[in-house]
């Protein structure tokens, strides 16, 4: 079953630099190489928002098998298949894996541009309320928000305990990927807010995210050129590195 595997994560203040090193050659690069992956996306918060987001960098992996893709990411982990730096707060990531419910484009015949930015909406909706907000947001919210300028898709997808790597409560039930030509010809509908009283009452927050690069997809990594290989285990070589010269300073990471 399709899903998407959602990242928000902020570097370690001073390494921001060794956090990209890693993310980008290393560790994207390993999740493509377990089962059940396709592609994934970065992306870098926009200078244009509605509000201050909580996150500088979100991740967005396209799955079909997340249970099978959390249990290879789980049994890597702690070895080479799975190098992790401590160049991120590992207190303050936000992930989990989101089904689609519902989904519109303006661009049907189209692949979705790797140059397109992206609005992040997420949504923690009442149980008892779900249905009732899916078949509206279904119905009116996405073909209203396509008939603004700029917008070009969107989704809205639901949290599920099903394949997620660890059993915790979301702090969304839901989310919407929305991806637009130019974020400043957007901002007006999201400035705005939702017509509609329902979202009013809603735990709700919104981000503007620029592309930092196209997708990499799993084919990528494994048809990877010998350059690229260099590139990858060097950065692997520093993270490794970089984190057993912290863990023998005995400094406390996040």
């Amino acid at each position: 079953m399709q899903s998407f595997l959602t990242v928000l994560i902020n570097p370690v203040a001073g390494r921001e630099d060794d956090f990209n090193d890693w993310y980008t050659n290393v560790h994207i690069r390993d999740v493509m190489r377990f089962a059940g992956s396709i592609r994934v996306q970065r992306l870098i918060a926009a200078e244009i928002q509605v509000q201050t987001p909580s996150h500088k960098y979100f991740t967005i992996y396209d799955t079909f098998d997340p249970a099978l893709l959390s249990l290879e990411h789980k049994q890597a982990m702690g070895t080479r298949r799975m190098v992790v730096t401590h160049a991120h707060d590992k207190t303050d990531v936000i992930n989990g894996y989101y089904y689609p419910v519902a989904a519109r484009t303006n661009q049907p015949t189209s692949l979705t541009p790797d140059n397109q930015s992206l609005v992040l909406e997420q949504i923690n909706v009442p149980a008892a309320r779900q249905a009732d907000f899916e078949d509206w947001y279904a119905t009116d919210r996405l073909p209203a928000l396509l008939c603004r300028p700029s917008h070009v898709s969107g989704m809205l997808m639901r949290f599920d305990p099903a394949g997620q790597m660890f059993t915790f409560e979301p702090a969304f039930s839901h989310i919407a990927i929305w991806r637009v030509e130019n974020l400043a010809s957007a901002l007006p509908a999201w400035s705005e807010g939702p017509a509609d009283g329902r979202m009013a009452e809603l735990n709700r927050r919104v981000a503007f995210f620029d592309v930092m690069g196209p997708y990499l997809t799993r084919d990528d990594v494994f048809n990877a050129s010998e350059e690229q290989l260099e590139v990858e285990e060097a950065a692997r070589r520093r993270a490794e590195q970089s984190t057993a010269t912290t863990a023998e300073l005995g400094v406390k990471w996040r």
